[in-house]
This record gives C-alpha cells, structure tokens and sequence, in this order.
C-alpha cells in the first residue's frame, strides 16, 4: 500500500488533534470536534480548512493564455487579470479529465502576466502529464510567444476561510483591499506584517461568504496559527473535510471521482457552461459539436429522499421496478432538514417534481427530482 502524502499543516492538524483520513491520496483532517459543529461554524461563523492537497500550476509566458486556450474547454483568452474561472480539462472522447480553477494574473511590478490554475488532489500527476505532453519544446519555445510552467504544489499551501466573518478577520491582514473582490475574482499581494507573498481568491470553494488564501509552505503554519488566535474573537474554528463536503453538496457542486470522471461529458454533468464551442477548438470539441453529444442520455439531477439515512454513492436509482441510475453523492443536510442527493438517471427521467425510488440498504425510499443547487 502506498504510503499517504501529506501537507505543510500536517503536524499542526495532529497538534488539533484532528481524525486524519485518506483524502485524494492525501491524509488530511476529516474532523476536529464534531462534523456537525464545524459545518455550523462554517455557515454561521468563520471557519479554516486546509486544502493544501489540491494541485498548484502556475504558467507564464507571452504564450500562455493561448496555449491553456488550446487545451480548455472554455476560451481563456476573454478572462481578465484579476478573474477566476471554473474549466474543464477533456480527453478526445469529450470525457472530463478535471474539472479547474483558473485564474489570470497581472503583476504590478512588472506587469508580467501569469495564469494559476488548481487542480483535483487526485488528478494533479495526470493534469501535469497532459499539458506536458502538448507542451512541446516547438510551443514552449516559441519566439514571442514562449510557455513556463512550475507545478508549485510542494512550495506553496492553501487553505480556506469560510463564513459570515471572514472578511471581518482577513481584511487588515493584506496589504491589498480584499474587501473589493467581486465573487470568482483574485488578487496577489503582500501580507501587511512581514511582506510575505500571497495569492487572495473569492470563489465558490469558499462562497461568497469566504476566501481561498495561498502561501509559501514554510510560512503557512505560522499564518494559521496567528489567524486562530486574532479569529477567537469571530468564533473561528478548524474545519475538517467532512464538513466541507456537506457544504459541497448543498451546493451541488460536482466533484472528481463521484460526479465527474472520465467517462462523463459535460453535457450529461450540467456543465454545458463551461463549454465554449464556437470559439476555438480543444481536445474533444469535435465529438462536443455532435448534437447526440449535446443531448446526452444520462443527466445529473438532484433528488431530495425520504428515510432516516441519506444515500452513498452507488445506491441504485430506481422507477416503477427498473434501474434507471446512481446515486453519486449524498447527505443528511442541516440547513434544509433533509436527505440530498445527486445522481445520474435516464433523460426521460430527470424532470423536476418526478417521483422516483432510491434502494438504501434494504430498504426502498421515495425520491423526488428538485433543482440544482439544493441550497443558495
């Protein structure tokens, strides 16, 4: 058995005395006190997780927006410095590789523009493998029009601060005004004590209500630990996975490995969005454009269950004694007071208000479709 990576905050968690689990090929916190009581936290308060696993790729050069434009499923070249966007990474059948992050950076100092983009923990050695691979030396070296990349996983760590008080907390920490960041949007700036670098994002990792704050790895343990101390005043907490995960799913936002992988389009995901067809070619765009493709058989669909226990993944899908799909997520929601889930079913089946049955266990339970997201 492999053994487990592990972040820059590792011993700090074990100082936390957080459950460490097998997260993505990671170990990670699942939890610190009680799931229940984090996921509060991070709804009503302000709470920290680490999300150091993720992978880091940064790409520079006068090249660079072209080049990840040739290999995206959305036209980067329109995102401005200072945006963030979601991505797909697709293989030639128009399967989902990943599922990104991408951001688009101007530096002030000089006005050098870079591109950051996060990866799934799971897929980072794949994703760097796959733009490799188009990243000749004939593109990388390109007069005027040259591509560098650094996979900075290991020398930088990340972490999110999600709540109600976060800006409250993090406001007089940066030199820049973090206060002004429209949703999906970043900066890079300096921490006001110190001048150590940092990288500021506001997306739907953390919400509206949160932001996602990249460091060195020699400095992050440090950050964090001076931010708990300056947020008791805000009820912050360590939050682990597992709480995090809950909010995922309110969400409803797709994750890799369970919604995602690469036998799924993004049509059949609900994620033709992140799909720029008519404004340049990618791997994949070609099947993409086939209207069979385009009106997939399988759709992702929500469902609200009855029963006292949510569905797991591979919980079967069923209508009038037929499977018709798979459970991929699911939970008990406190915010709602009830079992969610997502899942994929047969086209036919995926309008809202559509009753439908879940077998749990050995017990079978009513279901109904609702829209996405379960919760704003």
């Amino acid at each position: 058995m492999l053994s487990l990576l592990r972040t820059s905050l590792y011993e700090w968690h074990v100082t936390q005395h957080a459950q460490m689990a097998e997260c993505e090929g990671w170990e990670m916190p699942k939890q610190y006190t009680s799931i229940l009581d984090e996921y509060e936290t991070a709804r009503k308060r302000v709470g920290l997780a680490d999300i150091s696993h993720k992978g880091r790729l940064f790409f520079w050069g006068p090249g660079a927006g072209q080049f990840l434009n040739s290999l995206l499923s959305r036209n980067i070249i329109t995102i401005k410095p200072g945006q963030i966007c979601h991505a797909l990474l697709l293989n030639e059948q128009g399967g989902i590789l990943d599922n990104l992050l991408v951001g688009h950076f101007r530096r002030e100092t000089s006005e050098m523009s870079f591109y950051y983009i996060v990866v799934n923990a799971a897929n980072r050695e794949k994703d760097v493998a796959h733009f490799k691979q188009f990243l000749t030396p004939e593109i990388a070296n390109k007069p005027k029009n040259e591509v560098y990349f650094s996979d900075e996983t290991n020398e930088q760590g990340m972490i999110v601060i999600r709540g109600p008080r976060s800006l409250e907390l993090l406001k007089p920490l940066f030199q820049r005004d973090i206060s002004a960041l429209p949703y999906y949007s970043g900066l890079e700036t300096s921490l006001a004590f110190g001048e150590r670098w940092a990288l500021v994002f506001r997306t739907g990792c953390s919400g509206k209500e949160g932001f996602e704050i990249i460091l060195e790895s020699f400095f992050i343990e440090q950050f964090v630990t001076d931010l708990l101390r300056k947020g008791q005043i805000f009820g912050i907490l360590p939050v682990g996975f597992a709480a995090m995960d809950i909010i995922r799913q309110e969400s409803a936002m797709p994750v890799y490995g369970n919604e995602l992988d690469e036998s799924v389009t993004p049509f059949e995901a609900g994620l033709a969005h992140l799909v720029h067809l008519e404004e340049h070619d990618f791997p994949g765009s070609n099947i993409l454009r086939d209207p069979k493709t385009a009106t997939p058989q399988k759709i992702r669909i929500g469902l609200e269950i009855s029963g006292d226990y949510p569905a797991c993944q591979n919980d079967e899908i069923w209508s009038e004694q037929k499977k018709i799909g798979w459970i991929t997520s699911g939970i008990f929601s406190p915010i709602l007071q009830k079992n969610i889930a997502m899942g994929y079913v047969s086209r036919e089946f995926s309008q809202t208000d559509q009753v439908l049955n879940v077998k749990i266990g050995n017990n079978i339970n009513n279901a109904v479709v609702v829209p996405l997201p379960f919760y704003r």
